[in-house]
């Protein structure tokens, strides 16, 4: 097996830690376990906000290169977010996408825009450094792939579902940057299978699940905040960023039902805002309508918003739960259900993408259709009402984490693929200047 030490990798991402949930954790899982594998790393990403709930230290070495805030005005960035939501929505099955050239799509231009200075930045990395893969992860970055030189390696990661439903237009613009790249990882065989029927070449796809931080999730850690939880309740708990897709509306609905039936159960929301939510205004409502529907149902004191955690605290928030929950209308794959699943947690969820592939319906939870509140009562109420039920998806739980979606399983599976990759040409004599001014 060839030794990675002193082979690049380079993360090109819109995310990165201090933000945490979707990419940017999974890239921190990531960086963890690869740097323990002797590689070099980088990443190049937009400024995160920080705050003190992303306090997480970011002990192993990643060499940044962030494009700074100062240098993108509100009306790119406003645009910016328009588009790719616009994108995201469709790739989630939410909308149609009516729009007879991507570059119909609002805030096209401003996306354009903001993708002409990431290119700049990831040129200097490149000039910078001998980098022998840029991995770009999601759509967001994906144009980045046409600056990639000769002698440098690329691999491209979708974080979206990848549906059939999908429209010629949008899948036309997709696949002709995708087919620039070295290798393209989708998250599950569905997702593969569409690619090749989008004409995908099979050698180039991989299916590789995205990774948790197994250690992070055995320890304990003392939480900042000391939440009111009834003593001895049945906690319910949804991890999970409040936006278009996601469906906390359902269950709140669902648990307002079991509320009346079971008394002593309590409903935990841990996450609240995205990296969107810092630059623009786009997701700006999802957070307060169900904060709104909680109160209408009189629910507030059943229900405990804990907003951004630290991730470093998100073990402890899984002890205290006994169900874990997610009824997303489409999810890519979600990391917190394999979080859940390490922790011994029986899960619902919707019979949605990544969801249903993690869990089995009466094996270690539920599968729910998106949207019916009386099949998510039901399913809650079942286990809620029996403790032996509980435990033994919360055992079968843990057996599928270490079968399927271990680091020791997944992380081999990266390295592989970087391996057959690695070029050895030299390319530091490169004039990366004026090649970003041809790109341009």
């Amino acid at each position: 097996m060839m030794n990675s030490e002193n082979k690049s990798i380079l993360f090109s991402s819109q995310s990165f830690y201090p933000g945490i949930g979707g990419v940017s954790t999974l890239l921190l899982n990531l960086s963890k376990y690869l740097s323990n594998l002797n590689y070099k790393l980088y990443a190049i990403h937009l400024e995160m906000p920080r705050s003190a709930n992303s306090s997480v230290a970011l002990s192993y070495p990643v060499n940044e290169y962030i494009i700074p805030k100062s240098e993108i005005t509100k009306d790119i960035y406003e645009g910016y977010a328009t588009f790719k939501e616009e994108i995201y929505q469709h790739l989630h099955g939410l909308k149609k996408f009516n729009y007879e050239n991507i570059y119909d799509v609002p805030g096209y231009s401003e996306f354009m825009q903001l993708s002409d200075i990431y290119a700049y930045y990831l040129l200097n990395a490149l000039s910078e450094n001998d980098i022998d893969i840029v991995h770009f992860q999601d759509y967001q970055v994906m144009l980045g792939i046409s600056a990639i030189p000769s002698g440098v390696k690329s691999v491209f990661s979708l974080h979206a579902p990848l549906l059939k439903s999908i429209d010629p237009v949008l899948s036309k613009w997709f696949f002709k940057h995708l087919q620039k790249t070295d290798k393209v990882i989708l998250s599950i065989p569905q997702y593969a299978d569409i690619a090749r029927n989008f004409g995908i070449q099979n050698n180039k796809i991989s299916v590789i699940t995205p990774i948790i931080d197994k250690d992070l999730m055995s320890k304990k850690v003392k939480l900042n905040i000391a939440y009111s939880i009834p003593k001895n309740a049945i906690v319910i708990c949804c991890v999970q960023r409040f936006d278009s897709k996601s469906g906390q509306e359902q269950l709140v609905r669902a648990f307002s039902k079991l509320a009346r039936k079971i008394e002593n159960v309590c409903l935990l929301f841990v996450g609240e805002s995205s990296f969107t939510d810092s630059i623009s205004e786009t997701r700006k409502n999802y957070f307060q309508q169900i904060k709104d529907l909680v109160f209408s149902h009189g629910l507030t004191s059943k229900v405990i918003f804990t907003g951004n955690i630290d991730y470093s605290q998100l073990s402890t928030i899984y002890d205290l739960s006994d169900i874990v929950v997610i009824l997303s209308k489409m999810e890519c794959f979600c990391l917190a259900v394999s979080e859940a699943m390490s922790k011994e947690k029986p899960i619902v969820v919707t019979n949605v993408g990544g969801l249903a592939y993690q869990v089995k319906d009466n094996f270690n939870g539920y599968l729910v259709k998106p949207g019916d509140v009386e099949q998510t009562f039901k399913a809650l109420m079942a286990l809620c009402e029996s403790k032996e039920l509980r435990y033994k998806f919360s055992r079968r739980s843990r057996e599928r984490f270490i079968n399927e979606f271990d680091p020791i399983i997944i992380i081999p599976k990266y390295h592989r693929l970087y391996q057959s990759l690695f070029s050895k040409k030299n390319i530091k004599n490169i004039d990366y200047e004026n090649m970003y001014n041809l790109l341009r």
